[in-house]
């Protein structure tokens, strides 16, 4: 099958979307997601542990994971 690099572009955003979220990542754009639980919000002993730019280098993927209480 012979494609364009946009259409290569568009496919690699489409699996991204599909398969990132099923590993536990979470996508956040230009207005911070829902970053703002990790400070104020009910996931404030969670830590970002990963970051990843996406295929289309608007928005970041990030994976955070919860810290041990102490």
């Amino acid at each position: 099958m012979l494609a364009t690099a946009s259409q290569k572009e568009a496919i690699a955003i489409r699996r991204e979307l599909r398969d990132l979220p099923k590993d536990g990542w979470e996508q956040v754009g230009e207005g911070g997601g829902k970053l703002w639980e990790l400070y104020r919000g009910g996931r404030w002993r969670h830590r970002i542990t990963d970051v990843r730019i996406s295929v289309d280098g608007r928005s970041l993927w990030i994976k955070t994971a919860p810290t041990s209480p102490e």
